[in-house]
């Protein structure tokens, strides 16, 4: 992993990892006559990520954006059409296929929606059909009989204990392969009480955890044998008595400022005879089939040597996220760091030069440096030599770098009102960043594959 990432940051990019194919992106499904609105403003995709019991991110759902003015009209049944075509037709336009290899897609709709006509051309493989019941909701046999028939088909759906519960609609169940339950009272006797009571009608559903709030939350859940978790807990700062940074990110940040500061190999050289298991490391990296190397590499300063600084530095950067002593969800909060990183960059497009649009991603990685080594960012970049736009852009919002990271971490809100003053302040249109948003979580998937 480490591997193809320094060779993208490097200039390789085309030959580590090939680019995806361009999607199209369109502000939304054109509604029917007398549906909705005639016109409506593009709709920005927010995604959460879930993560799987081994703490790494098992999949993704996908939700619209609204102003706050339409968040009391999604209930009526035109409304709601609207919405859920909408959502459909931006995922596809985003290619949503392409996500699909190693994440799960739950894709939040209406029972309704089940026989939309552009069901029938979807992937199957990867998709969860997050059912959503309000209480006029029917639920009868020609619903139980379609969603047989898509289960048939591949498809996979999630409903809400709450609201299969009722007797009349038990026979959701049958179909359901998730069952999803908010857990941000953390009452554990009455989330206990709700899981035995689905077990007993039918056995064998994987639970999800939303809204789960902090670690503690998540490590309560993960003992009650949920199968998915969601919720800010993934990148929560988390309030610490004493912050600490381990000894061996440490190292990592003493080296990265050696080399910013132009250190010579053999006092980096030295520097990493200190810390055999990074030697190891890097060791294990140079002579990695993707470097290509013809002989294998036994020294530090030889390995320096075809390194060069530019790539020892990128290489650096992710051992902070992924190496030393690494802390529970890490790999998920890494995933995320690139995300952030990768959609910065690609926003920047050609109206930065190559050293910004670097400096760019770099500024969306770190944005979580916190989270990872468990400090205050202050206390973070204080320990790291950073040009002054980067440490503007995550600390104090301000400079030139700012609006793009902005934008990036805006994907995982709801904030269409920040989405839209953002997108004029660069000059990028609303709705091209749901193509740069896609593109940027496949490429974190494939980076983060082998982590």
């Amino acid at each position: 992993m480490l591997n193809r990432l320094v060779g993208m940051w490097s200039g390789k990019e085309n030959a580590a990892v090939p680019p995806p194919p361009a999607v199209a992106i369109e502000s939304q499904a054109a509604p029917k006559p007398g549906s909705g609105p005639a016109s409506k403003a593009p709709s920005v995709m927010r995604r959460e990520a879930m993560l799987g019991r081994d703490q790494k991110v098992a999949a993704y759902t996908f939700m619209l954006r609204r102003a706050q003015d339409e968040q009391s009209d999604v209930s009526l049944p035109d409304m709601q059409r609207l919405y859920d075509e909408t959502l459909l037709g931006n995922l596809q336009r985003m290619d949503v296929a392409r996500l699909l290899g190693q994440r799960l897609a739950f894709i939040p709709i209406s029972p309704a929606t089940l026989n939309h006509p552009l069901i029938e051309d979807w992937p199957a493989a990867g998709t969860v059909w997050m059912l959503g019941f309000d209480a006029q909701t029917a639920v009868g046999d020609a619903l139980l009989a379609r969603m047989g028939e898509l289960k048939s088909r591949g498809f996979n759906f999630a409903v809400a204990a709450d609201a299969v519960m009722r007797p009349e609609r038990q026979g959701l169940l049958q179909h359901a392969d998730y069952v999803v339950m908010d857990v941000s009272s953390e009452d554990i006797p009455a989330i206990t009480a709700q899981m035995a009571a689905v077990s007993k009608v039918t056995a064998g559903k994987r639970f999800v955890a939303l809204d789960v709030q902090t670690l503690e939350a998540f490590h309560m859940c993960h003992k009650l044998q949920f199968a998915l978790f969601m919720g800010p807990f993934i990148t929560r700062r988390e309030t610490l008595d004493s912050p600490a940074m381990g000894p061996s990110r440490a190292k990592v940040l003493d080296l990265m400022n050696r080399v910013r500061t132009g250190a010579e190999q053999p006092e980096l050289a030295a520097q990493f005879r200190h810390d055999p298991a990074l030697s190891v490391r890097l060791l294990r990296y140079v002579n990695s089939p993707g470097m290509g190397l013809m002989n294998k590499i036994g020294g530090i300063e030889q390995a320096l040597m075809v390194m060069g600084q530019d790539k020892l530095y990128r290489w650096l950067t992710l051992i902070l996220f992924t190496g030393g002593q690494t802390q529970e969800l890490d790999q998920a909060v890494l995933e995320n760091a690139l995300v952030r990183g990768r959609v910065a960059e690609q926003l920047a497009g050609r109206a930065l030069f190559a050293k910004a649009r670097d400096e760019i991603f770099v500024a969306g990685l770190f944005s979580l440096l916190d989270v990872v080594m468990r400090m205050p960012m202050e206390q973070v970049l204080k320990q790291i030599s950073l040009p002054a736009e980067i440490t503007e852009a995550i600390v104090s919002q301000r400079g030139p770098y700012a609006p793009y990271l902005a934008l990036a971490i805006a994907c995982e809100q709801d904030d269409q009102s920040s989405i839209e003053a953002l997108a004029r302040q660069i000059g990028r249109e609303v709705d091209e960043i749901n193509g740069v948003h896609m593109d940027a979580l496949l490429w974190a998937q494939q980076l983060s594959a082998d982590v």
